[in-house]
């Protein structure tokens, strides 16, 4: 039997809950986890509430989204200190594969285009998810849309679960702090004002920038090929974005990708 998505949220907020008991470090973040987990634990039982009014389509699109985004934010509270070995070894990762080899030169003098479509791809990083699984339903595959949210949660929560473990900065956030400067724009802008208010701040190892957007191109092309296959090109614009517009790391963005093909091929 296939596993459901609702299981794995279970599994994540209950391995939220167990880190921030046993973890000292994660105190702070206790009253607020289980705020979160039975905020979810509401969710998942007015999904399950056949007597409600709200049509049934509706409640598999928006419970999910709200249980995805409660657990990306609660992910952030786990975040109490920079591991600075990690952050240099991240940042000599990029500066070998990205600085030295001339691909972030050569992005920041390309024309201003380039950087205005790059971050717009990043910006679509909110919203390739809910297009995603309003693609099932406006397609004819409303079956295909449990199996959606099995794939791209189980590829986000591991991401954002690594969180106790991996807790580093944006590299943009310490190349800020050096002096460096990145092309900018009007997209770039905007994407700041989201980061800095809707963000925890923190940079997820994997990326759950990539690892979301993979996985939904994966899931909706199990169902839609050809559909998925223009997401899945979208994918591959936002993870381009994250490691030029410097949002993400290198390695973030590889192991991100491989999240989320693993989590669809054991969702299969």
């Amino acid at each position: 039997m296939p596993v459901r998505w609702e299981w794995i949220a279970i599994g994540y907020f209950a391995y939220l809950l167990i880190v921030s008991v046993a973890d000292r470090r994660f105190t702070r973040a206790r009253l607020r986890t289980f705020v979160g987990t039975a905020v979810c634990g509401a969710l998942l039982a007015v999904q399950s509430l056949q007597w409600l009014t709200i049509d049934a389509l509706t409640l598999a699109i928006l419970v999910p989204l709200s249980v995805l985004l409660v657990g990306y934010w609660l992910s952030g509270l786990f975040f109490v200190n920079p591991m600075l070995g990690a952050e240099h070894w991240l940042m000599a990762i990029d500066r070998r594969f990205l600085r030295r080899a001339g691909i972030l030169a050569a992005y920041e003098s390309s024309p201003r285009v380039v950087h205005e479509w790059l971050e717009s791809a990043y910006v679509l990083v909110y919203l390739v998810i809910p297009a995603g699984v309003a693609t099932l339903a406006l397609g004819g595959q409303p079956e295909a849309i449990p199996r959606f949210w099995t794939v791209v949660l189980l590829a986000a929560f591991i991401s954002y679960g690594a969180m106790p473990w991996l807790q580093t900065r944006p590299p943009r956030v310490l190349e800020h702090a050096f002096g460096l400067r990145h092309p900018e724009s009007a997209v770039r802008r905007f994407n700041a004002t989201i980061l800095d208010r809707g963000s925890i701040q923190a940079n997820t190892v994997p990326s759950g920038h990539a690892a979301a957007a993979v996985a939904t191109g994966l899931a909706v092309a199990d169902a839609m090929p050809l559909t998925g296959l223009i997401f899945l090109t979208l994918a591959a614009a936002i993870v381009a974005a994250t490691v030029l517009g410097r949002y993400h790391y290198l390695v973030d963005s590889l192991l991100g990708i491989v999240v989320a093909v693993g989590a669809w091929w054991l969702c299969r």
